[in-house]
């Protein structure tokens, strides 16, 4: 199985960390490209961040899709994903979904942690897909895209923001909202579990993904095309 993953913003910053993180959880026999797109903006924070990338997004999935068996775009906000869906034949996916569904599987309510400027974009994903009883909270750290290097600070904000959501909004479990967030939950399930002496499951959004990506390509499934009808290339 060989699965692209696209990183949604005109750097290369990312790209060796996201792919660190996501061959950590497939399987063996599955290859993994991490290619970012050349042009737009170098993170995505806002609105404007996904409508100027999404158009590069969506050539880049159109032009190597013939190479993969299935896309993962890291990107909670899923950027160009929807529209790459109708292009081709191969399942294509962002990382809110896998996570949020995984989530609610596990438990009945689950906090979104996220970064500064994007708390309503996570909002809006809530309501598109009608999941807005399940959701406790969504809280966003005073963070941008490029404090994430700070790890000690990162995770001090994600363990005070998780023990807010849980005991102050009766979440149950924890996604984040970021995919720059790589490397954290495992730990910060264990602090939470022993400050509240019980396990608490935190999603890392590219390990879900990744992982949900490789069940549908063993499955042979992909998007719907009643829903996605297919289009023929980008005129």
């Amino acid at each position: 199985m060989r699965l692209l993953v696209v990183t949604p913003v005109n750097t290369d910053h990312f790209n060796a960390e996201i792919a660190a993180s996501v061959k950590e959880v497939v399987a063996p026999d599955t290859r993994i490209d991490v290619k970012n797109i050349n042009q737009g903006t170098s993170c995505i924070q806002s609105r404007v961040d996904l409508a100027v990338n999404a158009p590069h997004v969506i050539e880049l999935i159109g032009k190597e899709a013939k190479n993969y068996d299935g896309v993962f775009v890291t990107d909670m906000d899923m950027c160009g994903v929807e529209q790459s869906r109708e292009l081709v034949d191969i399942p294509v996916i962002g990382g809110f979904r896998a996570s949020a569904y995984t989530a609610m599987m596990l438990s009945q309510k689950y906090a979104i942690l996220t970064i500064r400027g994007t708390h309503d974009l996570q909002n809006e994903h809530v309501r598109a897909f009608g999941i807005q009883g399940n959701l406790a909270t969504i809280s966003a750290l005073d963070l941008g895209v490029y404090d994430l290097d700070n790890k000690e600070r990162v995770f001090d904000l994600l363990v005070s923001h998780a023990l807010r959501a849980i005991k102050s909004n009766g979440a149950e479990s924890i996604i984040f909202g970021c995919t720059g967030f790589v490397g954290y939950a495992e730990p910060l399930s264990r602090v939470l579990s022993e400050e509240l002496s019980c396990y608490i499951p935190v999603i890392d959004p590219n390990h879900c993904a990744i992982k949900y990506l490789e069940l549908l390509v063993l499955n042979k499934l992909r998007q719907s095309q009643i829903s996605y009808p297919k289009v023929n290339g980008i005129s």
